[in-house]
């Protein structure tokens, strides 16, 4: 798994080397070691407290510790950054509202596809019994979805704009996440095959022009440390939703679980995750635990994927009503990166 990559990786390098022109600042600044190491501590920490409340508890002392000590080092990264003489992101651009709200789009479709593609294939796995390859083919219908999703979006914002494209991409994406928050345990793939591709599109006709509307923000010299921290934000929009979503699927599954009459060592196996209660289940030839854990995990399933889409829908209310139409420095025709889309489609 990890050794196919590898040649990909140089083909990349070599690729990179022969087709890539160079671009290089004139006056590069000095690395901001302690933004760097205050961003990456604080991110450490809150993602570590996120994780382990399910387990230890949202009011034990670790996990506030944690999550308190994330939570002021980010704090510290933020004053840090706007003080600092050669800051690793320039928070003023947060104050160009195209800007923000393009990052903000990119980074709520990437925090509900994060959490969807967390939770659903462990229920076509445990829950549904499929193989680790039948998972993969049974999430193609979202990648399908997206590729429609980002080349519909190039026509589409000439005609409406790229706000409402963004705000309907996002109710699409809310819309088929809770479509998927009505899945039982006895729910056939066909459910899942309807709402995956209307994600897919949401999330397509969301990203295209999000990165438009944060490229026409830009000056042709900014594009580049204005793009990194626009995916800087979208991964760890991603990072944090896996954590979130993760501690409350995992807390949500562990509190619907019935372990009862189960040995305590067996009980702690059993709520450790769907796959081991599963497995535990077959090798003790309980198919009472297996029922339960099948249930209780879709249930889990069910609380995330509807939280996926709250937050889907709330991004696009927020679009909807703040984001300006256009930017100072957009064109009139508000004319879509057709390239960018093409590169989202492959994605």
């Amino acid at each position: 798994m990890f050794a196919i990559n590898v040649p990909v990786a140089a083909l990349a390098l070599v690729a990179v080397a022969v087709l890539v022109p160079e671009s290089r600042d004139p006056a590069p600044p000095r690395p901001d070691l302690v933004g760097a190491a205050l961003s990456t501590l604080g991110l450490v920490a809150l993602v570590y407290g996120l994780i382990e409340a399910p387990g230890r508890g949202w009011g034990d002392h670790v996990v506030l510790g944690m999550l308190g000590t994330g939570l002021l080092l980010l704090a510290a990264f933020a004053s840090w950054e706007r003080h600092a003489a050669a800051p690793m992101i320039d928070l003023g651009l947060f104050a160009r509202r195209r800007f923000l709200f393009g990052t903000l789009a990119m980074t709520v479709a990437s925090f509900t596809l994060f959490g969807l593609l967390f939770v659903l294939p462990q229920y076509f796995q445990a829950v549904r019994g499929s193989d680790a390859l039948d998972t993969g083919v049974r999430l193609l219908p979202l990648i399908g979805g997206l590729i429609v999703g980002a080349r519909t979006s190039a026509t589409l914002t000439v005609r409406i704009g790229t706000r409402v494209s963004i705000a309907a991409g996002l109710v699409l994406i809310a819309g088929g996440l809770a479509f998927g928050a009505t899945t039982t345990v006895d729910s056939g793939y066909a459910l899942a095959a309807c709402w995956l591709p209307v994600v897919g599109a949401g999330a397509g006709l969301t990203l295209a022009p999000a990165m438009d509307a944060v490229l026409g923000e830009l000056p042709v010299a900014r594009a580049g440390s204005g793009t990194a921290v626009t995916m800087t934000v979208r991964q760890v929009g991603g990072a944090l939703g896996v954590a979130l979503l993760g501690s409350i699927s995992a807390s949500a599954y562990t509190g619907r679980l019935d372990v009862t009459g189960l040995p305590a060592p067996a009980a702690g196996v059993a709520r450790d995750s769907v796959n081991a209660a599963v497995a535990l289940a077959g090798r003790l030839s309980d198919p009472a635990l297996a029922a339960s854990a099948h249930t209780a995990y879709t249930q889990a399933m069910d609380i995330v994927l509807a939280c996926c889409a709250a937050v889907a829908l709330a991004g696009a209310v927020f679009i909807a009503m703040l984001m300006p139409a256009r930017g100072a420095m957009a064109q009139p025709s508000e004319e879509p990166n057709h390239e960018l889309a093409d590169l989202v489609s492959r994605a």
